[in-house]
């Protein structure tokens, strides 16, 4: 074990590193000032205590210098780095491929503050409290909450999806205020419990037991490093006997399997860890098939989309496991084919006050409960684990959900439970003009309005997603229809209302999902030319701002660009960006320069003519192949 590091960190948290070590250890402070504490448990790690303390009336896990009672903070310079067995600095964690620039900064901000409240040292006229040659401005609160107020990311912690809120934690945190988080709503907690065969959370212990001690379900996760050397089996084994297990007692989350982009490339080669797609499959069944053995049920896996793509090809042969997906920025993640939905979301990584990873599970308190008693827990979009006897109940159905009115009636005709799972809420009002809306476990959500009736809405596609990004129904309007595929080159499209708006999402794999207003004079000459089947489909919603109040928006068929353009003096007419024509547009500068085009192109004799709003015609023989334009 390392002696108690002293540690080289960035000027902000350097001072509230400060700030904490020149504190007088708790048992030295005058007694009518400090608070209250009483450790609950401790383990000693060589120089350095880990410890669960009750701090009046508040749950906090620290780490400490055995000798002094110093508060130890991580290293920020240290991410990316892999530790030696020991080490508690370093280390990679959930969504390592995926963590903001200043993350780490910010985790070791926060466990600064976290000390310092714990020491009982927060009164604003503590002027001890500061660095030794600081200025009165660098009090350690101030320099943690400098790097707090510089985190781009802030807007992130205001937001959360719906469904049962958690965190995940790690050695990068070691002071947690656990009574903080459950009073913000965190229900359950994952915690670093190993990585590779030889890294462990020395800190994993008095963090497990934090989150339990508050009343949160809690489990284990493993940062999987595969490789040729070191078997899934192996590394199973490690988990388990490293705080990772599994035991029916209301309370254990079952092992979660994280495996993601390869944090240290220099090691062990590209994001898949050199390893072929079938290697990966194999590697993760040998350690599921471990932990199984182990523990009696299978564990779960957290990844996210592209990693799961690329390095198993989309692999099916998971997805009896629970599935906990990484994805940020968006409000309805993209989970791998093989699940319906995720169970698990792992939507931030600068949730609650403390600005640390926010998940949530997706269904209900009951269900929830289940997966943690249940080893033969079906997961909400997956399938039932293999080798469960019949007849074994494998899924609590959502207590008091009922369909019912014009949602219930389509949700039947449709298909209901087949086609879009069962409810996960009841219909909840206050849309707006009085809409209504109903979720399902398949990632669906139906919608009523007066005008437009009850239609479903598929988050599990690109459409939805758009609809999702676009403010649901407060931007594109309600679904006058469900989705319907099959428009030429395997395309796909909705429609929305809003008031006298209409809103057609189309979506090809050439150019994704986006709108045309079909009630806009840019979508009535879209409309006119054929719709997708003429000038193709659309690769930008409509844009305005032009010269002179103008819009435009872009649509692709095949190699053609079409620029449909609008003004009021010209109204809606297509420029052919790739032809002859439109390249002589452009050259001379687009609506700028030959102005707006007030005809589609047309053919006159040998040649193909095309006028434009400055009284320009730009002129392409067919025979020659010359451009020109006349005035």
């Amino acid at each position: 074990m390392k002696a108690s590091p002293r540690l080289t960190l960035p000027a902000a948290i350097t001072a509230a590193v400060l700030a904490i070590t020149t504190l007088t250890p708790v048992a030295a402070l005058d007694e009518a000032a400090a608070p209250r504490t009483t450790t609950l448990s401790e383990e000693r790690q060589g120089s350095l205590v880990s410890k669960v303390v009750e701090s009046d009336g508040e749950i906090v896990s620290t780490l400490v210098d055995a000798a002094t009672g110093e508060a130890v903070l991580p290293d920020p310079a240290r991410a990316g780095t892999q530790p030696a067995a020991g080490d508690p600095h370093g280390g990679a964690v959930m969504g390592q491929w995926a963590k903001s620039e200043n993350h780490f900064e910010q985790l070791a901000a926060t466990s600064a503050r976290t000390a310092e409240e714990l020491s009982g040292d927060t009164d604003d006229d503590a002027g001890t409290g500061a660095a030794p040659g600081a200025t009165d401005a660098d009090t350690a609160e101030e320099a943690v909450a400098g790097v707090a107020s510089a985190d781009p990311l802030g807007a992130a912690a205001s937001w959360a999806p719906s469904g049962i809120k958690g965190t995940d934690v790690s050695n990068w945190q070691p002071s947690l205020n656990w009574s903080s988080l459950w009073n913000q709503g965190s229900r359950f907690a994952y915690v670093k419990t190993s990585e590779g065969d030889s890294i462990r959370n020395n800190l994993f212990q008095q963090q497990y037991a934090g989150a339990g001690a508050v009343g949160m379900y809690r489990g284990g996760y493993h940062f999987a490093i595969p490789t040729r050397d070191s078997s899934g089996a192996k590394q199973a084994d490690y988990f388990v006997n490293n705080g990772g297990g599994w035991s029916a007692d209301g309370k254990t989350l079952p092992g979660l399997l994280d495996v993601e982009n390869n944090p240290y490339p220099s090691l062990y080669g590209n994001q898949c860890y050199g390893f072929s797609q079938a290697e990966m499959v194999s590697w993760i069944r040998d350690f599921s098939n471990r932990y199984k053995a182990r523990t009696g049920r299978l564990p779960a896996i957290y990844t996210n989309y592209y990693w799961w793509q690329d390095c198993t090809g989309n692999s099916a042969a998971f997805n009896d496991h629970p599935m906990h997906i990484a994805s940020y920025g968006t409000t309805a993640p993209r989970v791998p084919s093989a699940w319906s939905t995720y169970d698990f979301w792992q939507y931030t990584d600068a949730g609650f006050n403390e600005r640390i990873d926010a998940n949530v599970y997706r269904g209900s308190a009951a269900q929830l409960q289940d997966l943690v008693r249940n080893r033969y827990h079906k997961p909400i979009g997956g399938r039932t684990p293999a080798g469960t006897p019949a007849g074994t109940p494998t899924q609590v159905a959502p207590a008091g959900y009922v369909v019912k009115g014009g949602i219930g009636n389509q949700y039947r005709a449709l298909g209901g439970s087949s086609v879009f799972g069962t409810p996960t809420m009841n219909e909840r009002g206050g849309l707006v003009n009085g809409g209504v809306y109903q979720r399902f476990s398949k990632n669906y959500t139906f919608y009523w309005s007066s005008p437009t009736g009850a239609w479903p809405v598929n988050f599990n596609g690109a459409i939805g997603r758009k609809f999702a990004a676009n403010r649901y129904e407060n931007g594109f309007g309600y679904p006058t229809g469900r989705e319907v595929s099959g428009l030429t080159g395997g395309g796909a499209y909705q429609v929305f209302r809003s008031g006298g708006t209409v809103n057609k999402v189309l979506w090809s794999s050439a150019t994704g999902a986006q709108p045309v207003r079909e009630t806009s004079a840019i979508g009535g000459a879209w409309k006119r030319a054929g719709y997708e089947r003429g000038y193709g489909y659309p690769s930008t919603p409509e844009v305005g701002g032009l010269v002179n109040g103008g819009s435009y928006q872009l649509f692709r068929k095949g190699n053609d660009v079409h620029k449909i353009l609008w003004s009021s003096a010209s109204g809606a007419h297509a420029v052919k960006e790739n032809s002859a024509i439109g390249r002589e547009w452009k050259a001379a500068g687009s609506e700028r320069g030959y102005g707006y085009p007030t005809t589609g192109e047309y053919r006159y004799g040998t040649e193909v003519r095309q006028k434009f709003s400055k009284n320009f015609t730009v002129h392409y023989s067919t025979t020659t192949k010359r451009t020109w334009a006349t005035r």
